[in-house]
């Protein structure tokens, strides 16, 4: 029985290996740009608890009501953001000269690191955002009865941390290149930890252009004024039980342009999109007792489009099988070779992302942020709850004229082929065929290009590598607070404050939904909320 046991457990332990083999495989795709929801954006954040002091009812003078928010967000879901980039939190690097290589296994010798090189590595992103915002709401109706206008302005402190972990089997430090491969000579790896390698500090053989782009090196911070977002509204509906209006908006970019010199970039911001749409914002009496209690329902769904944004972004080529809407994942990472005006290998190697992280234009069709609240107040106390949807559509890319960036008959993939043949003469072989993956070292010769160098082309880059997809999130939200109500019978300033918080998901995570579409940022926050009305 106990030898029964220990073969069908043996079997099992086996097939369990086998199937988490194949998802690894499968897995292991994404997207080279992380782009999380603007920290401007949150309209549960600015309904809450200054509701009462806007919108107002018998009002016949110019009235204001200012409101500063100061508070805390922090991601959750780490693997989520992980799958988003590479499509699993989990990555295995090996060496060309590793046996039994798995097919998901990142190649080191890309990054300088040993063809023995085998580690693996955990990757546990996380972002946090530390903000103060300031709100103002002004009342106009001396001028007109429910005309107002409105302005939100965040400055924000964002921190993004890829957090890689590394547990390396063999770093590699006894085994060189061999001769020929990344220069004339056997060469020493560089480096022999892959978080350090992808430092972009690391030079060797020909290679003598470092990674200056999709570089990871700890957290990477930035500060700034976040969109600035502006509403002129009228309300068309403003009676004692409740409103009904609708605005114009737009949003002011000034927040962060991304760069793409990290490939977890911290974003203050939308990117630098001026933002234009419409809102409508309502509210109701849907219970009232002894003039002490009322309960309301608010409603409020601003929509926008994003104007086209001129960024940096690193791109990957199409998938070298020319399969439709394919993208050859990770490619920017693969080693190139230059080549003269005559064809012939100049002896220069560089990483592919540094030829491939270009100007662009990126839009957005639309971003709708909706808030859907019960607001109830007991004299002087205020406690809401609600959900706020977020939804933006997929992103659409168009790359600058790159033909004085990425000139024809220039680069050509190295893959794992040779940069010299004997006697020290320049190889042209190139591998278009090459992967972020690529293969055994004792393979080269087998796929190798036939008739090399086959150059990389313009149309070989793939915009879509870099677009975040459309994106979605739930939101649910809890704010108390406190406001001197008796002073508003007296004509006089009312201050108030609150505490809130809120957990928000992401929206897209079906059975059958891909790994690098779930791009949303699940996150939770609190913030401290005080003003004045006058």
């Amino acid at each position: 029985m106990n030898k029964k046991f220990y073969v069908l457990l043996t079997i099992s332990t086996a097939s369990i290996s086998c199937i988490s083999h194949a998802i690894t495989f499968n897995s292991l795709q994404g997207k080279s740009f992380f782009n999380a929801r603007s920290q401007s954006e949150d309209a549960a954040r600015e309904l809450t608890g200054w509701h009462p002091f806007i919108h107002r009812f018998g009002i016949d003078k110019n009235y204001a009501c200012y409101a500063f928010n100061t508070g805390y967000a922090r991601s959750i879901r780490a693997n989520r953001i992980a799958q988003a980039l590479f499509g699993t939190d989990q990555l295995v690097v090996s060496g060309s000269m590793v046996t039994n290589r798995g097919p998901n296994d990142i190649l080191a010798d890309y990054f300088g690191l040993s063809p023995a090189f085998l580690a693996d590595v955990h990757l546990a992103p996380r972002i946090q955002n530390a903000f103060f915002d300031f709100q103002a709401f002004w009342g106009l109706d001396a001028w007109c009865k429910g005309l107002y206008v409105q302005l939100h302005a965040p400055a924000v402190w964002t921190e993004w941390d890829l957090n890689l972990t590394e547990c390396a089997t063999d770093n590699g430090s006894s085994t060189p290149f061999p001769a020929l491969y990344m220069a004339e000579d056997s060469i020493a790896a560089p480096v022999h930890s892959f978080v350090e390698a992808l430092k972009g500090n690391t030079t060797f053989g020909q290679m003598q252009d470092p990674l200056r782009f999709g570089k990871v090196d700890g957290a990477q911070s930035k500060g700034g004024l976040s969109d600035v977002q502006l509403a002129l509204g009228y309300d068309f509906i403003l009676r004692e039980n409740g409103h009904a209006g609708f605005n114009l908006r737009c949003a002011i970019p000034t927040g962060s342009r991304p760069k793409g010199e990290y490939l977890f970039e911290p974003v203050v911001g939308n990117g630098k999109h001026w933002e234009l749409g419409v809102g409508f914002s309502g509210d109701v009496l849907v219970w009232e007792k002894d003039g002490d209690q009322e309960l309301h329902f608010f409603a409020d769904i601003n929509a926008t489009h994003l104007f086209d944004a001129r960024q940096k972004r690193s791109f990957d080529l199409g998938e070298p099988c020319d399969c439709d809407d394919m993208t050859n994942f990770g490619s920017r990472y693969i080693l190139i070779k230059e080549f003269d005006a005559d064809g012939n290998y100049d002896g220069k190697l560089a990483p592919l992302i540094n030829k491939t992280t270009l100007p662009c234009k990126v839009n957005v069709s639309i971003e709708v942020d909706m808030v859907f609240m019960f607001g109830y107040t007991y004299r002087d106390f205020i406690f809401d709850i609600g959900y706020n949807g977020w939804i933006r559509a997929k992103e659409r890319i168009e790359l600058d004229n790159c033909d004085c960036r990425f000139p024809s008959n220039k680069y050509a993939l190295k893959g794992i082929q040779d940069v010299a043949l004997n006697g020290g003469i320049p190889s042209n072989s190139t591998q278009s065929t090459a992967t972020l993956m690529g293969n055994n070292f004792a393979d080269q010769n087998m796929v190798s290009d036939t008739n090399p160098p086959i150059f990389i082309t313009e149309q070989d880059i793939d915009p879509d590598s870099a677009a975040v997809p459309r994106a979605l999130t739930h939101k649910f939200f809890a704010y108390l607070g406190y406001a001197w109500q008796e002073r508003a019978e007296q004509n006089k300033v009312v201050p108030f404050v609150g505490l809130g918080s809120d957990i928000e998901f992401e929206g897209i995570n079906e059975r059958d939904t891909e790994q690098p579409n779930k791009t949303t940022l699940s996150q939770w926050s609190f913030w401290i909320k005080f003003g004045i009305s006058c």
